[in-house]
């Protein structure tokens, strides 16, 4: 078993709003970035949110086809209105406990920003979303009591 320690953190500043959160390192070509995802176990995808994607993509970010491209997909229950999204193939690496890195091959969906240009307001200050698709095959176990949160994933990794 190979155990991923993550935090929790309150976006809100409300203590009583503490959400999991873990270190992600994201190689998408020849770009590499490293940014803080939330653990959501409810959503079924990995969703890299304007702030993060445009740190990770640059100006080509905003050449993405979010309305005509035939893969565009929207998801609902990412702030207040349904993510017009795309997918990359990224690698998220993760740091085990040991320091050992934890490579996952995925498909990361980038959502469409809005407005449509870098902005504190909009959906560009939600975090990026670490999904089931991330978590799997794998654990996840979260102390509020002890305020831990960990990713466990198997050995063969």
């Amino acid at each position: 078993m190979r155990r991923i320690d993550g935090w929790l953190s309150s976006e809100s500043g409300n203590p009583g709003d503490l959400a999991p959160f873990v270190r992600v390192l994201v190689d998408y070509g020849r770009r590499r970035s490293r940014f803080d995802f939330l653990v959501d176990t409810g959503s079924d995808i990995t969703t890299l949110m304007p702030d993060d994607a445009f740190q990770l993509l640059g100006d080509s970010y905003f050449d993405l086809d979010f309305e005509t491209s035939a893969e565009t997909m929207v998801v609902e229950g990412i702030g207040a209105e349904g993510q017009r999204t795309l997918p990359i193939n990224a690698v998220l690496s993760l740091e085990d406990d040991v320091e050992v890195e934890i490579a996952l091959a995925i498909r990361l969906w980038v959502a469409e920003p809005r407005p449509d240009h870098p902005s504190t307001s909009g959906n560009w200050a939600i975090p990026s979303i670490f999904g089931r698709d991330a978590i799997r095959p794998g654990d996840f176990e979260l102390s509020y009591l002890n305020g831990t949160v960990t990713l466990i994933r198997p050995d063969n990794e």
